[in-house]
C-alpha cells in the first residue's frame, strides 16, 4: 500500500500522481494499453523487450474527492487517493476492483483481487497445465537438466507476461521488470493474484481489448512480432548431439534423399568444434566444410551450427584474446574478466550489455556464413555455468551496459535476449537480404524478434509429449510463435511406439525438429524400423502438404501476434469446456489435433467445439459441441478440419528448395466460405519493401452448384504462382461449377473430391 496523493501532473500521455516517498506514473500508449510504472524518484526506463511508441490518444483525467480518473474510449481507471489502490473497468465489461501496489526497498508487488471463475494463461513455457491458476512461478533463466516435470521451475526462458479471462472480459498484464521476478496467480491466496520482485522497477503495461486475441494483439504491440522466416526454417529438421565427423553427416542427407523422407535441415551441435572453441572446427573431423557445405546444398539441405556464449581461456585462441585485449567479457567489480565452467572447461563470457560487443560477436560470425552456414543455435545462454552453485554467474558481476553499469541480476534474463540480437546482426550482416534462423534456449519477452526457442532438454518420456503441449500452447500466447520441443526427447531412450506418437504432435509443432542426446538410441526416422519409418514419413509429407497454410499462420503472426498453434480457448472463449483444454490443439483456426500420450492407447475422447468438423483420415462428419471416443491406432493421430475451411496446401516435394506449388483443398459443410491468402518468394527480406500478393478465395455452394471467385487485394509480386488448384473435398453432387462466373469442367480426382483450376 502507497501513500496519499498530494499533486499530480499532465504531460503528453503521461499522468504524473506525486505521494510523501514514491511516485506512480500512469503513461497511455493506445485506447487499451497503459503502463503504471512506481518509482522512487524519476519514471523507471523500460527494458530491451518494450519496442512500443506513443500514439496521439485521446484520454480524460479528472479529479474527485476521493480520486483520480483517467478514461480511454476502452478503460476507466480509478486511483483512490488515500493509498494509490486502483479499479480498473472496461467497456466490454470487465471490472477489476482492488489492485494494490507496493513499493519499500526490499519489495515491489501488485495484488489483484480475482473471480472465482478467473483463468490465467500464458507466462511463456511453464510446465503443467494450460491454465495456471493456483501455480506460483518464478522468471530466472535456468538450466535445467533434470526430468521436467509438471511443478518443474523456473526453465530456460521467461515470459513475465498473463492473460486474466473471465465470463466479464479479459486483460494482460507485462511485468517489464528483467530481475528475478515472481507470479502467485493464486497459490498463496486464492483470492487474488499477485506477482512482484525483490529488486527493480515495479512497471507493467495493463492491456485490455474485447478478446484474448486483442490481448495478444497488444502485448506484441509492446514486444514486437516475429519477421517471416524463410521457408526451410518450418520444414523437418534432424539433429543430435552429435553429427560427426563429416562423412556421417553427409551419409545422414544421403539416407533422407534414398528413403524419400522430407527434411531440410541439418545440425551439427558442439562436437564440430575444435576443443569446443566457438567459430571454429574440428580439421580432423571435418576436414573441408565447403566441400560438404556445397554437397548438401546440392540435395537441398540447410545447414544449422551451434554457438555458445561461452569462449574458451586459451591465450593461443583468437576469439578469446580479442575479448581479453578489448576487455569484451562480464567482469567482476574489480574489473576482473569472470571465469566458469562450461563445455570448453574454463572460459569467459560475452558482455552483451554493450553495442560494441554485440557487433564484435556478430563480426565473428561472417567466416561461417560465408561458407554457407544457414543458421546459428544459441545453446547454454541462461548463461549457464557448470561449477557454480547457481548454475549462472554470480548475481554481482558487472555488465557495463553501453555506459550505465548494471549487475548481472538485473542482466540475467535478457543475456540470451542480446546474443540474438547480435547473432540476427550477423545474419542479416553477412548474408544480406535473406531472412536469418536462429535458434534459442534461453529467451525473454520480445525474443520472438530474432529468434526460435525450443523448450530445452526434454526426455524420452512419455510424459513429456503431454508436457509439450500446452508448454507450446502458452509460448505462443506470450508472443513467440515459433516454438517447439525436441521429437523423441533429447535424454533416455525412445521406444519405437512411443517415437511413433511424437512424430504425429511434433510434426504439428512451429518449429519441428528431431534431436537427440549423445550415447542414447538413434533418433532418426529409419532408427526403429520399417514401421515407424512408414509411419512417420507419413506424417512428415503431411507437414510438408500443410506448409502453404502455416507459413500464411506465420504470417499472421508477423502482422498482430497470433500464434501458430492455438489453444481452444483462443478460438471458443464462450465455450466453458475450452478454458481448461490442455491436451488438444488448434493448427490456425480451422485444423484441430488429439495427440496420443499414453503407451498402448489407440482410442481417446476428444471434444470438438461448435461448428461442424471432419475426420481428416475418414472425411466422416461430425457436430461440434461434444465429446466422442475417436479411434487411434498407431499410424493414426485424431485430426479434424473444421467444415467449410479453405486450406492451402502444397503438392509433395523432398524439401522446400524443390519449390512449393500450391492449391487450394475446400472441405465441404457451410453454405459459404472464404480465405485470406498470402503469397511472397518465402527466402528474402523484400516483403518488408511491399513485394508480395494477397489472395481472397470466396466459396459458395447453392444447392449443386459451387461458386468460386478469386481476387487480387494486394499485388506486387508478378514472379508468384499463376494459378492455384482448388480441390472440393467432398465433391459429390456438384454438378456445376462457376469460377469467376463462368461455367468450368472439373476434373474428377477420386469419387470424393473434384478439382478445377483457377487464375485470379
Amino acid at each position: 500500500m502507497l501513500d496519499k496523493i498530494e499533486t499530480y501532473r499532465v504531460t503528453g500521455n503521461m499522468v504524473a500522481l506525486e505521494t510523501k516517498n514514491v511516485n506512480v506514473y500512469i503513461e497511455i500508449f493506445d485506447e487499451g494499453i497503459i503502463n503504471i510504472d512506481v518509482a522512487f524518484g524519476s519514471k523507471d526506463p523500460y527494458s530491451q523487450a518494450v519496442v512500443i511508441k506513443n500514439k496521439d490518444i485521446a484520454f480524460d483525467v479528472s479529479e474527485k474527492d476521493d480520486c483520480m480518473c483517467i478514461s480511454t474510449g476502452l478503460l476507466r481507471l480509478k486511483v483512490h487517493k488515500d493509498n494509490c489502490n486502483m479499479e480498473i473497468e472496461g467497456r466490454y465489461g470487465l471490472k477489476l476492483d482492488d489492485i494494490e501496489l507496493t513499493l519499500e526497498e526490499s519489495k515491489r508487488s501488485c495484488a489483484i483481487k480475482i473471480r472465482e471463475d478467473e483463468c490465467f494463461y500464458g507466462l511463456g513455457e511453464k510446465t503443467g497445465f494450460l491454465n495456471k491458476r493456483g501455480a506460483k512461478y518464478t522468471m530466472w533463466n535456468t538450466d535445467c537438466y533434470e526430468p521436467h516435470t509438471e511443478s518443474t521451475d523456473p526453465l530456460y526462458a521467461s515470459f513475465p507476461f498473463f492473460i486474466g479471462f473471465n465470463r466479464y472480459g479479459c486483460y494482460g498484464i507485462y511485468f517489464d521488470n528483467t530481475f528475478r521476478t515472481y507470479f502467485d496467480m493464486g497459490k498463496s491466496d486464492s483470492s487474488k493474484v499477485e506477482f512482484g520482485a525483490e529488486k527493480g522497477p515495479l512497471s507493467f503495461f495493463f492491456i485490455y481489448g474485447q478478446t484474448m486475441k486483442d490481448i495478444i494483439k497488444g502485448y506484441t504491440d509492446i514486444t514486437g512480432r516475429i519477421d517471416l522466416p524463410p521457408i526451410w526454417a518450418l520444414g523437418y529438421h534432424q539433429s543430435k548431439y552429435s553429427y560427426y565427423p563429416q562423412s556421417e553427416v553427409e551419409q545422414l542427407a544421403k539416407t533422407f534423399r534414398e528413403k524419400g523422407i522430407p527434411c531440410d535441415a541439418i545440425y551439427l551441435d558442439i562436437h564440430y568444434m575444435d576443443g569446443y572453441r566457438v567459430f571454429t572446427f574440428d580439421k580432423e573431423r571435418f576436414p573441408d566444410v565447403k566441400a560438404m557445405l556445397k554437397r548438401l546444398k546440392e540435395m537441398g539441405f540447410k545447414m544449422v551450427t551451434i554457438i555458445d556464449p561461452g569462449v574458451k581461456v586459451d591465450g593461443n585462441y583468437s576469439v578469446f584474446k580479442e575479448g581479453l585485449e578489448n576487455r569484451y567479457f562480464v567482469t567482476d567489480s574489480n574489473g576482473l574478466p569472470f571465469v566458469g565452467r562450461v563445455w570448453p572447461g574454463p572460459s569467459c563470457f560475452p558482455d552483451f550489455s554493450r553495442s560494441d560487443v554485440r557487433k564484435w560477436w556478430a563480426e565473428k560470425h561472417r567466416e561461417f556464413i560465408e561458407m554457407g552456414i544457414d543458421g546459428i543455435w544459441n545453446d547454454m545462454n541462461e548463461p549457464a555455468v557448470m561449477d557454480t552453485p547457481s548454475k549462472t554467474m554470480p548475481e554481482d558481476m558487472i555488465h557495463l551496459n553501453d555506459g550505465q553499469p548494471i549487475t548481472h541480476a538485473q542482466f540475467h534474463n535478457v543475456y540470451a535476449l542480446n546474443m540474438a540480437m547480435a547473432t540476427k546482426d550477423a545474419m542479416l550482416r553477412f548474408r544480406p537480404n535473406q531472412r536469418p534462423f536462429i535458434l534459442t534456449r534461453a529467451a525473454f519477452s520480445g525474443i520472438q524478434r530474432y529468434a526460435a526457442v525450443w523448450t530445452g532438454d526434454n526426455r524420452s518420456h512419455w510424459d513429456h509429449v503431454k508436457l509439450s503441449i500446452p508448454m507450446l500452447l502458452n509460448m505462443g500466447l506470450s508472443g513467440e510463435p515459433f516454438c517447439g520441443a525436441d521429437i523423441g526427447g533429447f535424454e533416455d531412450d525412445c521406444s519405437e511406439e512411443l517415437f511413433i506418437r511424437w512424430i504425429q504432435v511434433g510434426v504439428f509443432y512451429p518449429f519441428c525438429r528431431n534431436h537427440n542426446a549423445l550415447g542414447k538410441r538413434e533418433q532418426e526416422p529409419w532408427a526403429f524400423g520399417e514401421r515407424a519409418q512408414k509411419i512417420a514419413t507419413q506424417f512428415i509429407k503431411l507437414r510438408y502438404k500443410l506448409l502453404p497454410y502455416i507459413y500464411n499462420l506465420f504470417y499472421e503472426s508477423h502482422k498482430n501476434g497470433m500464434p501458430v498453434l492455438r489453444p481452444l480457448v483462443l478460438e471458443y472463449p464462450g465455450d466453458e469446456k475450452t478454458y481448461f483444454m490442455f491436451d488438444e490443439f488448434m493448427l490456425g483456426d480451422s485444423i484441430l489435433g488429439a495427440p496420443i500420450y499414453e503407451p498402448g492407447k489407440t482410442i481417446r475422447a476428444v471434444y470438438l467445439p461448435e461448428g461442424n468438423w471432419i475426420d481428416w483420415w475418414t472425411g466422416k462428419e461430425y457436430e461440434g459441441g461434444k465429446y466422442y471416443l475417436v479411434e487411434a491406432p498407431l499410424d493414426k493421430m485424431p485430426l479434424f478440419v473444421k467444415a467449410g475451411a479453405i486450406i492451402p496446401m502444397a503438392e509433395p516435394v523432398s524439401c522446400t528448395a524443390d519449390g512449393i506449388k500450391v492449391k487450394f483443398h475446400v472441405f465441404p459443410g457451410v453454405a459459404q466460405a472464404e480465405y485470406v491468402y498470402y503469397e511472397d518468394d518465402m527466402i528474402t527480406e523484400n516483403y518488408k519493401n511491399g513485394k508480395y500478393n494477397l489472395y481472397r478465395i470466396k466459396y459458395r455452394k447453392d444447392m449443386d452448384t459451387v461458386k468460386i471467385e478469386m481476387e487480387k487485394l494486394y499485388y506486387e509480386y508478378p514472379e508468384g504462382q499463376k494459378g492455384f488448384r482448388v480441390v472440393f473435398e467432398g465433391g459429390e453432387g456438384i454438378e456445376k461449377i462457376l469460377v469467376n462466373g463462368q461455367q468450368v469442367n472439373p476434373h474428377v480426382i477420386d469419387e470424393t473430391a473434384v478439382a478445377i483450376y483457377v487464375e485470379p
